[in-house]
């Protein structure tokens, strides 16, 4: 005990009741300093860093599981895997990449709600870690740590990230275009030239959108002081051929198919620019809105108490910071000019790859001091998000469903699967192969069936080119459509006019809440007697 202590103790006996309690504050700030400590340590960082991502992504997939038990997995996600039960370079909406992705995970792990959520957090893992690896190359380990912290804070890359598709697939393809962008233009050898061609292959064959990445570097790359360095190296050229020649098979499949990705999109575009312009607007904002919580972490842990400047850093320092804020500006900037321009009503969930980087390009600031306890303080918060989500997630699912059960209960698809799948066995016996309708639900039904049939859009066919009208007569199909949709049954009927159709109700109910039931019409459509029966 100290003098001081001593003292006050003398004045106020009282006092003594909150020893306990500070010291073990003492020892709690300790042992997060000796942490913060060892996450910027030459050796230890790297494995125990590795180790807190892991970690914080199994606590979220345990939080979303609990969360969302009274829900089937969201479209997007059932849609990538539908895509990915066909090979192919390509599907109607979007490149292939997210099919690709799903079949690897699923080949693997089961086809259940949890090993979903699991993919997604394997994605936003991925990122955070690829943030480490450009934080590395940008500022020093101090403020490295400190943005691999803060991006496991930023929503996108936790619980709004439970979402498997295209835009979140995007998100470790950008930062690894940008760390290899970073790295090439350093060390100008061939091999981060096909690394960035490698890379920028990988943002294009998920979305068209991440050539925006591409976009970023090349313009980063012409404003260097050094560019005539970059430009007689091999980099830009051998990232450029490799970029070429690894989508060459799409672009082919793009022609055959008559550019069906390209003719989706365009139900994008808008007629005025005052349309496109509101919504350039308000995607922004709701990216902004959801990087908040990242900033005020890393503004509760860089400022407080006091804001303070260091001497300013060596040249190079500054520059790599210069390449950074351009890059992000142009991720940032650049697709709402060009939305406004074309014009394009533009979504908020493109804006999901292009923000990621906002927090290294805050920390950049290199006079902007980052002291150890930052990074002591952002490891609390990220601590206290995740475990209080995780501790919060049955309250919260079961206030949910008792409040607002509309919302909290999704309609049971995956029971409709369950029906579909024993029906089609039982008369045909052989299993299912093939599911038609006219949404998405379809592809929801394809992953909870245990036979995982490929999907067939019968109001957009050209969605779904990997399936022809011979191969529907061959193996036959089960159509599904809602009771409510007499469009979407004409359009089924079309395919097999002699198709049976049979009226189907699944109920919704969780936790003593029951809601309406869904009905819904499922058309069995056997294998043709003459067509050999083939997948």
């Amino acid at each position: 005990m100290t003098l001081a202590n001593a003292e006050a103790l003398r004045r106020d006996p009282g006092a003594a009741s909150s020893g306990p309690a500070m010291i073990r504050y003492c020892w709690l700030q300790r042992a997060f300093r000796r942490g913060a400590a060892a996450l910027v340590h030459p050796r230890l960082g790297a494995p125990l860093l590795l180790g807190v991502v892991l970690g914080n992504a199994l606590l979220w997939v345990a939080a979303l599981a609990i969360l969302k038990f009274a829900q089937v997995l969201h479209s997007d996600s059932t849609e990538a895997f539908a895509w990915g039960q066909t090979l192919a370079w390509g599907s109607g909406k979007h490149p292939p990449m997210a099919g690709w992705v799903a079949r690897a995970w699923f080949s693997v792990f089961p086809t259940s709600d949890w090993a979903f959520y699991a993919l997604a957090m394997a994605v936003t893992g991925a990122t955070v870690l690829l943030i480490r690896l450009l934080a590395g190359e940008v500022v020093d380990r101090r403020r490295a740590v400190l943005a691999t912290l803060l991006a496991m804070i930023y929503p996108i890359l936790n619980f709004k990230g439970y979402k498997f598709n295209p835009d979140l697939l995007q998100l470790p393809f950008v930062v690894l275009i940008v760390w290899a962008y970073m790295v090439a233009a350093e060390r100008r050898t061939a091999l981060w030239g096909v690394v960035i061609g490698l890379a920028g292959n990988g943002a294009v064959m998920t979305k068209y959108w991440g050539a925006w990445a591409l976009v970023a570097i090349a313009v980063a790359a012409v404003t260097r002081p050094d560019r005539n360095r970059l430009f007689r190296s091999p980099v830009p050229y051998v990232a450029v051929a490799v970029f070429v020649l690894a989508i060459g098979p799409h672009l082919d499949w793009l022609s055959a198919v008559g550019f069906t990705p390209f003719r989706y999109a365009s139900q994008f575009f808008v007629v005025d620019r005052g349309t496109a312009a509101r919504h350039s607007i308000d995607s922004t904002l709701h990216a902004f809105a959801l990087l908040l919580p990242a900033l005020v972490a890393g503004a509760v842990a860089v400022l407080l108490p006091r804001f303070r400047r260091v001497t300013p850093p060596p040249d190079d320092a500054v520059e790599r910071a210069r390449q950074i804020w351009l890059i992000v500006a142009v991720l940032v900037i650049g697709p709402i000019i060009a939305a406004i321009a074309l014009p394009v009503r533009m979504k908020s969930d493109w804006t999901i790859p292009l923000f990621s980087l906002v927090p290294l390009a805050v920390l950049a600031l290199p006079r902007l001091a980052v002291p150890l306890r930052a990074v002591a303080r952002a490891a609390v918060i990220l601590l206290m998000l995740g475990v209080g989500a995780l501790i919060a997630a049955p309250g919260l699912a079961t206030v949910k469903v008792l409040f607002e059960p509309n919302r909290a209960l999704s309609p049971r698809l995956d029971r409709l699967a369950t029906i579909a799948t024993d029906l089609w066995r039982e008369r045909a016996g052989t299993p299912l192969r093939i599911v038609v309708g006219d949404s998405e639900e379809i592809a929801t039904v394809s992953f909870y069936s245990a036979d995982h049939p490929r999907m067939f859009l019968a109001g957009a066919p050209e969605l779904t080119p990997w399936i022809s009208a011979e191969t529907l007569g061959r193996s036959g199909f089960v159509g599904i459509c809602p009771a409510a949709a007499p469009a979407c049954v004409d359009r089924v009927i079309a395919l097999r006019p002699r198709a049976e159709q049979i009226a189907v109700t699944t109920e919704r109910s969780a936790l003593g809440q029951t809601l309406p039931p869904d009905r819904w019409v499922m058309l069995l459509a056997l294998p043709e007697a003459d067509a050999e029966v083939t997948r």
